[in-house]
């Protein structure tokens, strides 16, 4: 699909106008973090729950991170966090991104609308299918294990008993809404007992509403960097503290 084409097709998006505006504070604040500015248009439009940070963070595993395995999503809805590892990868290395989600809200078409519009269809392959399952007939190599599906505490450790076995040495798991920032106890709760530094893991560490861990065993272990990031934490801590 060439550009003009692309250019014409529309996002559908949901919520009111604070939403749209809450869109583009998460693209401005993102485009001026190190890494940031091509993600402008995708969290200007996308819907979703991402702080912008967090998909600078996102974007730079997917771009920077080691090994040459695929990168895995749990949960993708709309495309939100799909599009910042699309983008991340794209022109940069060949690396197939999994999309793994049952769509039980409907969302699917307008992921692949997203897709679409965005050029990244040929990149993200949509895996329309409850994740354990997926992972049954999974046989490949992960190099960044993305999980933000269902946040009971079973179905969290469901996702990574399923998938953890792929993740390459030095590969990253990142684990979504487990920390302070979010109101998710299961994921938080997984993220404090399993995701520690130890025989599986040889570092840990948090940012935004995410916990990442990375996989031990790397010849040279990759240790991602995310300038401003502790400054965007606190910020959104004192927001949330002045709104209760």
């Amino acid at each position: 699909m060439g550009d003009d084409a692309r250019d014409a097709m529309t996002i559908r998006r949901i919520g009111t106008w604070k939403d749209a505006v809450r869109r583009l504070a998460d693209a401005g604040i993102a485009a001026v973090l190190p890494g940031g500015a091509g993600l402008f248009p995708i969290l200007a439009r996308v819907d979703g729950y991402l702080f912008p940070h967090e998909a600078v963070f996102l974007h730079q595993l997917a771009r920077w991170g080691p090994g040459e395995g695929a990168i895995v999503e749990i949960g993708s809805f709309r495309g939100r966090s799909t599009l910042c590892f699309a983008h991340g990868v794209r022109g940069k290395r060949a690396t197939p991104i999994i999309a793994v989600d049952p769509h039980v809200y409907e969302t699917e078409g307008q992921l692949r609308e997203n897709l679409e519009h965005f050029g990244m269809a040929d990149i993200v392959h949509p895996l329309v299918s409850p994740s354990v399952a997926a992972a049954s007939s999974w046989t490949g190599a992960i190099r960044v294990l993305f999980v933000d599906g269902h946040h009971e505490k079973e179905s969290v450790e469901a996702d990574v008993d399923a998938w953890l076995p792929f993740l390459d040495p030095g590969g990253f798991l990142v684990l979504h809404d487990s920390t302070d920032l979010s109101s998710f106890p299961g994921p938080a709760e997984v993220a404090a007992t399993r995701l520690r530094v130890g025989p599986v893991f040889d570092a840990v560490g948090t940012l935004g509403g995410m916990t990442w861990a990375r996989r031990a065993g790397a010849a040279a272990p990759w240790t991602p960097r995310s300038p401003g990031a502790r400054s965007l934490d606190r910020l959104i801590r004192l927001a949330k503290a002045c709104c209760v």
